[in-house]
């Protein structure tokens, strides 16, 4: 016997039919877009670096809280920032591409210091989000309002016990990072910045780029001591912590009697750490321990008559495995 279907709900059936095909279509279009959340992330390096804004953000450690005022600008071709602290002695620090100025102010004069290009809040978060990639896991959190402004928050959680977890907070429209929390393996915070205030403007004009002028002082440059090339392997480094990598390596004169002074800086692509390593001048006490300054860690110790310091604001377990990735020293 056929089953009779009245044509209405026949129809019914068909729009039911069509109506679920939208909308797994969309569903799974949304699933796509939301599949790789790791785009939020690309997007909040891009924006720190491409947008222009103007604001002032909170920087608190376990030892002190700040408040610093930062303008940046991007006209197409180059970054322009100017930061300067609001709290404590006066500091001004100029940027344009990879040049950086500090202007330190003290009784007598202001002591103007070129510095190599960092990455400096909010744009702490790598080009190259690939390096983050491979040594944390991401996943999303709720909605909160930072400085008037909508923002969603994503953890960054660590893979191994050599870097931090991090709570980032990013703009809701804009994607710029507007908060930031280094927490411990207890999720106690380490180091939290954010902003108390925050405007984007489209403004290509660079008045503002320059340090504030005091006419009662003198202004000296520091001379940086020169990079010296060294054709000799001045020393054997393996087996280093999963995911950092060589990211800058300087030898210098330093100190009143100057000794050469070897530095590597190695990051994860969030977080930092320095290798130092120099001859143990006659005569002079060599550092062995450790020790915890605010949220930095720092490990000393001595192979071949050589000192060898690390220094960083990760767990001490990074610091000491990348200490005992040096596993030779040239005889000097």
């Amino acid at each position: 016997m056929w089953l009779i279907i009245p044509r209405r709900t026949l129809d019914n059936l068909l729009m039911q039919r069509l109506l679920f095909s939208f909308l797994f279509i969309f569903l799974n279009a949304s699933a796509f877009a939301l599949d790789d959340p790791w785009v939020q992330i690309e997007k909040a390096s891009q924006a720190a670096r491409q947008l222009s804004y103007k604001g002032i953000f909170a920087y608190q450690n376990q030892q002190e809280m700040r408040s610093i005022e930062i303008t940046h600008l991007n006209n197409g071709k180059e970054e322009f920032a100017r930061i300067i602290n609001l709290d404590g002695p006066p500091r001004e620090l100029l940027s344009s591409g990879d040049n950086v100025i500090v202007f330190n102010p003290n009784k007598e004069n202001v002591r103007i210091q070129k510095r190599q290009g960092q990455n400096l809040f909010p744009a702490i978060l790598p080009s190259n989000i690939e390096f983050v990639k491979s040594s944390y896991s991401l996943r999303l959190g709720d909605q909160e309002r930072i400085s008037g402004r909508e923002a969603q928050i994503v953890f960054l959680d660590p893979r191994d016990e050599y870097r931090y977890p991090y709570k980032l907070w990013l703009d809701k429209e804009s994607s710029l990072l507007l908060k930031m929390m280094v927490l411990d393996h207890n999720q106690k915070i380490i180091e939290q910045v954010s902003f108390n205030q925050i405007t984007l403007f489209a403004s290509q004009d660079l008045n503002w780029f320059t340090p504030s002028i005091d006419a009662h002082k003198k202004y000296v440059m520091d001379e940086v001591p020169e990079n010296i090339v060294s054709k000799d392997k001045y020393c054997t480094i393996s087996n280093l912590p999963a995911g950092f990598r060589e990211v800058s390596h300087v030898t210098r004169m330093m100190g009143r009697q100057p000794i050469l002074v070897h530095q590597w800086i190695f990051s994860d692509g969030l977080s930092s750490v320095s290798l130092f390593i120099n001859p143990i001048p006659k005569g002079q006490k060599s550092k062995v321990g450790e020790l915890q300054i605010g949220s930095a860690h720092i490990f000393a110790r001595v192979m071949d008559g050589s000192q060898i310091m690390v220094v960083g604001e990760v767990p001490p377990a990074t610091i000491q495995k990348i200490s005992n990735s040096v596993q030779s020293v040239s005889a000097h």
